[in-house]
Parts: C-alpha cells; sequence; structure tokens
C-alpha cells in the first residue's frame, strides 16, 4: 500500500512550480491536496480569487500526479483539518 501525503495551498495561480512539487512528491507517495476555498482566500490575502474554487479544483485534479484534490472545508489557515482526520480517511 502506498503512503498518503496530504498538502494544501491556494494554488489560485497555478504555476509550473506547483507541478514540479507533485510530480516529485508523487514519486514517493499518493498525493492529495487540499485547496483553499474562495472565502479562505479573501479572507487570508484580502482579495478576490483569480480563478474560482472549481476551476482550480478541476485544474489540480487534471494532473497526473495528483491522486485526488479536494476543497478544503475550513475557512482559516489551518482550513484543511477536518480533511486529514482519521475519520475521513
Amino acid at each position: 500500500m502506498a503512503k498518503k501525503v496530504f498538502v494544501s495551498g491556494c494554488f489560485d495561480m497555478l504555476h509550473s512550480g506547483h507541478v514540479a512539487f507533485f510530480k516529485e512528491a508523487a514519486q514517493y507517495v499518493d498525493l492529495y491536496v487540499g485547496i483553499g476555498s474562495d472565502e479562505t482566500i479573501r479572507n487570508l490575502k484580502g482579495r478576490e480569487t483569480i480563478n474560482s474554487e472549481d476551476e482550480r479544483q478541476y485544474m489540480i485534479n487534471a494532473i497526473k500526479y495528483v491522486k485526488q484534490a479536494v476543497l478544503n472545508t475550513g475557512s482559516r489557515q489551518m482550513d484543511f483539518v477536518y480533511e486529514i482526520t482519521p475519520e475521513k480517511a
């Protein structure tokens, strides 16, 4: 069974550095990605998103190195806690 790793970020301006990171991580583990919601980005960065949460989730799920991308349900800096709890696994 492959090890699982969960990373979280806004990924509002998805770029080659993100993809390179995903590629590197996926060589060792099944990679799961949590995406900050539009509300979280608005609260943390004080601005609207460039790409909607649905668009960002779609794009990250389309990257072959990512096992699954989910929208984080929280709305603070550590907004992914629910997604990584054992009950969710």
